[in-house]
């Protein structure tokens, strides 16, 4: 990715959180995430729900 942008982000009062960055080479990324106030499986449900929106937005099947 050669465009940098800059995005400042409120998150004091975010459930949970997830960062995707470019990792050391073009085949890996790195993550970081976090649920606060929120069990862990109800983020991840959540997180499997956005998936499966941009799934159905690309026409593809779910991927559960």
């Amino acid at each position: 990715m050669s465009e940098h942008q800059l995005v400042a982000i409120d998150g004091r009062d975010a459930l949970v959180y997830v960062l995707v960055r470019p990792g050391n080479d073009d085949a890996h990324v790195s993550v970081e995430a976090a649920a606060r106030g929120i069990s862990k499986t109800s983020a991840a449900l959540i997180l499997r729900q956005i998936a499966d929106n941009w799934d159905a937005e690309e026409g593809d099947a779910p991927a559960h």
